[in-house]
């Protein structure tokens, strides 16, 4: 009884948090289109000096309300701040909003994937153990790849059976490089002729190429005998996604 009463508290919880999301847009005059990374970058140094640290607020928060699309946060950030200072700016807010993130969705979610007898078995019972085995490995994979969405690997890792430690350690190190990509896109908005804009798109494009990358060095690993960077059935659990 006293179970079923916290799943349900919980449920009640997330209900107005998420009605009070829908009514700050639904009575206020914020309007969505509004964000930009031009508009976003001249909102956040309005603030001066501490605009690093409202930046990083407004970045990890937003990860949670999903009201602002990441990438619009990510070219923001290199625009407001350039390359360099961006890329930590983007990197912090983007780790502490994944694991906030993730936190909500286990203290949230967790429990009523665990009531669905039917999802502990099969496939998902198969990718939710290697999840809690390999759960570095499997985050640092998808976070390496711009495909797997940003938020999506911040909720379902939270729904999953990944440990918070392996999940926000492979997020900080996985999101490093396209965290980097994105800044130094942002800084060329101003001048998107120029050299730094296109090597930022190519740095993009080559990162799209991590699968078939990672697929090469498996099957060179494999015909050499040698153990693979992840076992055969976590292979598998990859695949699934």
């Amino acid at each position: 009884m006293a179970i079923t009463v916290k799943k349900y508290t919980k449920l009640l919880i997330l209900a107005v948090l998420v009605s009070i999301v829908i009514g700050v847009f639904q009575f206020t005059s914020i309007d969505i289109e509004q964000f930009t990374p031009t508009k976003i970058k001249e909102f956040i140094l309005s603030f001066g000096v501490i605009a690093p640290l409202v930046f990083i607020v407004i970045y990890a928060l937003r990860a949670v309300i999903l009201v602002i699309p990441v990438g619009i946060m990510s070219l923001a950030g290199g625009l407001a701040f350039g390359t360099w200072f961006g890329w930590v700016y983007i990197l912090i807010g983007a780790t502490i909003g994944s694991c906030l993130s993730f936190l909500t969705a286990r203290y949230f979610g967790r429990g009523f994937i665990d009531s669905f007898k039917w999802l502990h078995k099969g496939r998902i019972k198969r990718f939710d153990d290697k999840a809690a085995k390999h759960g570095f490995k499997l985050i640092l994979f998808v976070r390496l790849i711009p495909l797997f969405q940003y938020d999506a690997v911040n909720f379902g890792g939270g729904l999953s059976k990944v440990k918070f430690r392996d999940f926000a350690l492979a997020s900080l190190i996985g999101m490093a490089p396209g965290g980097f990509i994105n800044a130094l896109l942002g800084s060329s908005l101003e001048n998107v002729i120029s050299v730094q804009f296109f090597a930022a798109l190519g740095a993009f494009i080559l990162l799209m190429f991590v699968p078939l990358i990672y697929k090469k060095i498996k099957k060179a690993k494999s015909a050499n005998g040698s153990e693979d960077i992840l076992d055969k059935e976590t292979s598998k659990a990859y695949e699934e996604l």
